[in-house]
């Protein structure tokens, strides 16, 4: 049985942990508790009783750590300072994802319930895929980027690091996306675009750099 910790006492966390106890059963797993800085954010919800201190102090035996933290830039620092403590990560896949053939993840990656991985995709690490998030064929994503809920990655584009797609992006055929851009919620890109840019819109247009 695999244990497994939530870095992270926000919303999406709590999502994560909801997720996760529906799989317990199906994946042989057991949710152990939350890290965080503190355990405020995890009192009004009731699952205080869950909080098992800050990352900081934890002495890690072996568990499973799940980073449940949306900012890109954060999520890496903290995966970063955990990689001294040799912490164990894994990937989570919620039963209900359908994932095709030659379809190969790294590590640290969570994907959301409905999502859609269909073939030959490649998924590097520490990655975040929310509700009903489809990827086609041939697409290579790098690390660090988070999809929120229905995205849309159609056939052989390319995806390097650190960007955020906001709800409903849709990503256009062989377009190739940058490092550390941020793609706003129903943008679609139709050839791509290079990096450290703020994208809206249909086409989407660059309104800003990202810093």
């Amino acid at each position: 049985m695999k244990e497994i910790i939530i870095l992270g006492g926000g919303g999406f966390a709590r999502e994560l942990f909801s997720w996760i106890k529906t799989s317990e059963k199906n994946q042989n797993l057991k949710f152990k508790g939350f890290l965080d800085l503190n355990g405020e954010s995890l009192k009004s919800f009731g699952l205080d009783k869950y909080y098992l201190g800050s990352e900081n102090n934890y002495i890690f035996n072996g568990e499973s750590v799940l980073v449940a933290v949306s900012d890109n830039n954060i999520r890496e620092l903290i995966i970063s300072k955990l990689r001294n403590k040799n912490v164990c990560f894994c990937n989570y896949i919620h039963d209900s994802v359908i994932v095709g053939v030659d379809v190969k993840f790294g590590e640290g990656n969570i994907i959301c319930p409905n999502s859609i991985f269909t073939a030959n995709i490649k998924i590097c690490d520490f990655n975040i895929f929310n509700l009903n998030v489809t990827i086609g064929h041939d697409v290579n994503i790098g690390s660090f980027n988070t999809f929120s809920s229905h995205c849309d990655v159609t056939g052989g584009v390319n995806i390097k690091n650190n960007n955020f797609m906001g709800s409903r992006v849709s990503i256009l055929p062989k377009s190739k996306i940058g490092n550390s851009n941020k793609i706003s919620a129903g943008s679609v890109i139709y050839k791509g675009l290079k990096d450290n840019s703020i994208f809206k819109g249909n086409p989407a247009k660059m309104i800003g750099v990202n810093k």
